[in-house]
């Protein structure tokens, strides 16, 4: 029997879909799972609910994992990372506790890292930083910067507040500038929560966090105007539908020069994220580890033979290794 076009376009979706979600990279740590979706450059967050049934509730809005996304802009020019044909997308899993997202560009480089983490209060994994790294490949100075929007839909069941940070209840469009002071924010519904940083520890404050509709969100490019106060409705296309953005400023760039930008989510009840101010001891050894970070990045690439790297290069690279094992007593 002959299906009809319409049938035949739909089962053919459902089947895109499915092989979508299957193909997705899965990694476990502690009370988190995290599916890293390559076809689509997103990934998704999930909160172990149930040990007994192995049970993962979504942190995101699960049912299409594209609603969630990074944008990068470049001389004032956005992308959104996933969808622009001009960067390609693969994963990196050889570092199973630092899995990330490859997005190259001929002009840029973008790596999204995942780090495990675990909260004060909490006995196991539950969150994790996301790093993203940026090396300018182009021959002439860029303004780069960087978006994330973060669609869960937690809060929108949880009264009149679906949002809350550690200084104020977001019932309505709210933004928070980088001065605001406020340190984190949190969403919940019945049975559990999602908190993300604003500012912690040495990482680079967002210069601004909106927290509004998604459709609102996802439609513009780059920054919408901000209207305080206003409900979480767009009429008549999204009604009640939160999100909250995080918005870099463009900061120049000089070529082959890197920049990273860090933040933090997390699952399970908390009273944020603890961390402490960073003494100048944890600022070095930071640095030290990000720079370590940064010189296997580089010999990944050679390795793989992604980069050429000169004798000058090699020979800085062996005298960082050589002060920092000097720094530690290391061997």
């Amino acid at each position: 029997m002959r299906r009809p076009l319409a049938a035949c376009f739909l089962l053919f979706m459902l089947c895109c879909g499915a092989f979508a979600r299957l193909a997705a990279l899965e990694l476990r740590q502690g009370l988190i799972r995290l599916d890293i979706h390559e076809s689509t450059g997103r990934f998704s967050l999930y909160y172990l609910t149930d040990p007994s049934s192995d049970l993962y509730e979504p942190l995101f809005t699960h049912q299409d994992p594209r609603t969630s996304f990074l944008a990068v802009s470049v001389n004032g020019r956005v992308y959104r990372l996933g969808e622009a044909p001009v960067f390609s997308i693969r994963v990196d899993s050889s570092r199973p506790l630092a899995p990330a997202i490859i997005f190259q560009a001929p002009f840029l480089l973008v790596r999204q890292e995942f780090l495990f983490i675990k909260t004060p209060g909490s006995a196991e994994v539950n969150g994790i930083k996301m790093a993203v790294h940026f090396e300018n490949r182009d021959a002439q100075e860029v303004a780069l910067g960087l978006r994330v929007l973060i669609d869960t839909s937690l809060g929108e069941t949880h009264g009149e507040t679906p949002f809350e940070t550690d200084r104020q209840r977001i019932s309505a469009e709210t933004g928070i500038a980088r001065d605001a002071g406020d340190q984190w924010w949190i969403t919940r519904n019945n049975r559990l929560s999602l908190i993300g940083s604003i500012f912690v520890g040495q990482d680079k404050k967002p210069d601004f966090l909106h927290f509004a509709n998604w459709k609102r969100l996802n439609d513009m490019p780059w920054k919408i105007g901000y209207n305080p106060g206003r409900n979480f409705n767009y009429p008549p296309y999204s009604m009640g539908d939160s999100a909250v953005c995080y918005y870099y400023d463009p900061a120049p760039l000089k070529p082959k020069q890197r920049m990273s930008y860090g933040l933090f989510l997390a699952g399970g009840e908390t009273s944020g994220f603890g961390f402490a101010p960073p003494s100048p001891t944890m600022l070095q050894r930071t640095g030290d580890i990000e720079l370590l970070h940064t010189m296997l990045r580089r010999l990944d690439q050679y390795l793989l033979g992604e980069a050429s790297i000169s004798a000058g290069e090699l020979a800085e690279i062996e005298s960082a290794i050589g002060q920092i094992k000097t720094r530690y007593n290391l061997p």
